[in-house]
């Protein structure tokens, strides 16, 4: 255990080492561990909230919003270091089977969409585009921050793009296969629906590959 603390403290104590990512300061604690102890796998897990910039669709207010990341990099004897990293962003979804059947009124709720990717370091994309393609699934992206008019126009994205929760998670899994295309990458898709008018919660999951062909 305190050779672990202690590799983990030397490389993320070093001020003027920069690192390009977090899988690489990973890839980096793993490396002083096995220099310290002998393995024949190991791995470091983050968790950890990731902060980015974003704009209210019609008054163009600056908002900052938090998603959940969970990242890990596996080191195994012979093999190259693999990244797995998850992301999870907050949308919405609506129903279209009750719009379709009772004049156009329907059920509304908060959802959760997943994108985890694994992969070598150089097929790993950055959180930036993985956020990018789980909010444009939902039937509307969802902000911190809203004036009346952002409200209207949201309101009315979400309405004109009723979907199902496994709709968002083919949406997921299909712009991220489009999206990473040039890659070698497993990746993953998971939506919540967090149902307002019953009492559980719906989810749909999904799995898919990309081979670096274009």
């Amino acid at each position: 255990m305190s050779r672990l603390v202690e590799s983990m403290t030397e490389e993320l104590s070093d001020q003027f080492r920069v690192h390009s990512s977090i899988e690489h300061i990973q890839m980096r604690i793993l490396e002083g561990l096995s220099k310290k102890h002998s393995f024949k796998r190991g791995e470091v897990k983050f968790e950890f909230e990731f902060g980015y910039e974003s704009h209210t669709p019609v008054s163009g207010k600056r908002t900052w919003e938090v998603c959940d990341v969970t990242a890990s990099t596996t080191m195994e004897e012979g093999k190259p270091f693999m990244h797995d990293v998850e992301v999870k962003v907050i949308g919405n979804t609506v129903c279209p089977h009750c719009m379709a059947n009772n004049a156009g009124l329907t059920h509304i709720q908060r959802a959760f969409g997943k994108l985890r990717v694994v992969g070598e370091i150089d097929a790993i994309p950055t959180y930036g585009t993985m956020i990018d393609i789980i909010e444009q699934s939902f039937s509307s992206k969802t902000y911190s921050l809203l004036k009346l008019e952002d409200e209207v126009h949201v309101t009315k994205e979400m309405h004109d793009n009723p979907l199902l929760v496994e709709d968002v998670c083919r949406n997921i899994l299909q712009h991220a296969k489009d999206k990473y295309s040039d890659r070698d990458l497993e990746m993953f898709a998971e939506a919540r629906s967090l149902e307002s008018i019953h009492k559980h919660d719906v989810i749909a999951q999904g799995r898919v590959l990309s081979n670096g062909d274009e």
